[in-house]
């Protein structure tokens, strides 16, 4: 007999790896591998990389917001002061980029799955905030994130070829 009842995940958690699957499928598709840190001292997620010539790196920092609104033109999304700070480094070997997987506020409602199909509910996207100045705020500083910076297959291989070719994000 199946039943929503939460099997004693945290909602934090669940959020957490939700996240993490929605970035793995994307970068599987895409043709990356997927690289997870023993430890997160310096809000690294995940590394993603692939075998273009000069085998880019993207560097992930994961974030999942549950929300039912509508997705405004950017989500405000408000970071830890430590993860800002990481994020807008600009002297570093592999780019760095803030993804924002947004679910709906209902576990219930983040997957649907058949024969046929495997759906993963709602969306991602991405941000990358090096070079923006540093913050006087102490705990945390809202970052705004553009709903056109969809995070999807075809986004990720631009952002890996781009990289390739010695350029920014």
């Amino acid at each position: 007999m199946a039943t929503s009842a939460n099997l004693g995940m945290s909602g934090t958690m669940q959020q957490e790896r939700f996240g993490d699957a929605f970035l793995l499928a994307t970068a599987s598709v895409a043709g990356c591998a997927c690289a997870k840190p023993e430890t997160d001292n310096d809000s690294i997620d995940w590394t993603l990389s692939c075998k273009l010539p000069r085998r880019p790196k993207v560097d992930v920092q994961m974030k999942t917001l549950g929300s039912d609104a509508e997705i405004p033109n950017e989500i405000a999304y408000s970071l830890k002061k430590k993860n800002y700070d990481d994020l807008i480094l600009t002297d570093l070997l592999a780019p760095r980029i803030l993804v924002l997987v947004v679910v709906p506020e209902d576990v219930n409602y983040w997957l649907n799955a058949s024969n046929e199909q495997l759906i993963l509910l709602r969306s991602a996207y991405w941000l990358s905030l090096a070079g923006l100045p540093e913050s006087a705020n102490s705990s945390g500083v809202t970052v705004h994130v553009p709903r056109v910076n969809l995070f999807t297959v075809d986004a990720l291989r631009t952002m890996m070829h781009q990289i390739n070719e010695g350029g920014v994000l």
